[in-house]
């Protein structure tokens, strides 16, 4: 049974979910007087968390199910300053799915400008919360979350997906080189 929470899928239009929305609190702001990085952080786990819910995948399958999910890899990239007081909105997508792994992308704008602010991408395992490892989810979910992707991403997908971390002196045509 998928969760009540979740999106029906003829509700869902291609294209991300907005998951959040939030003020740029006074207290995030650094001595750079910009939006600290650990509180992009903060923004995108919250959009994260709502997301998971409309998934179906949220607190409620796995009070009902004894499984859920894990981040087991994550990566956030900043394009733009945030300000004090701006108004952050979180735009989620299900990049894919497998029977254990769940890709998902979340997108941060500033509402004032439109502009996309940051992205955190990151790779979700399914978990038994038991016995504590990786398990396949059931085929009922596993289904739902395969069209619930395919839905989001028919056209096309958002940029910054699979960034690479590349510092001085590891460009790509530095490999190799003495």
């Amino acid at each position: 049974m998928i969760s009540a929470f979740a999106i029906p899928l003829d509700q869902l239009s291609q294209g991300p979910v907005t998951s959040y929305r939030c003020r740029v609190e006074e207290s995030w702001i650094d001595f750079n007087d910009h939006m600290n990085a650990m509180y992009y952080g903060i923004v995108v786990y919250q959009g994260q968390e709502k997301f998971s819910e409309f998934i179906g995948m949220g607190a409620d399958y796995t009070d009902r199910t004894g499984l859920g999910k894990v981040i087991v890899q994550s990566t956030l990239g900043f394009e733009h300053e945030v300000r004090g007081d701006d108004e952050l909105e979180v735009r989620s997508w299900l990049l894919g799915v497998d029977d254990k792994r769940f890709h998902v992308l979340h997108e941060v704008f500033s509402v004032g400008n439109g502009r996309r602010v940051a992205v955190g991408e990151q790779l979700d395992l399914h978990f038994d919360l038991e016995s504590r490892r990786s398990c396949p989810m059931p085929a009922e979910q596993r289904d739902y979350l395969t069209q619930f992707s395919r839905i989001q991403t028919a056209g096309g997908l958002p940029g910054g997906i699979g960034r690479i971390i590349r510092g001085p002196g590891h460009a790509p045509e530095a490999h190799g080189k003495n």
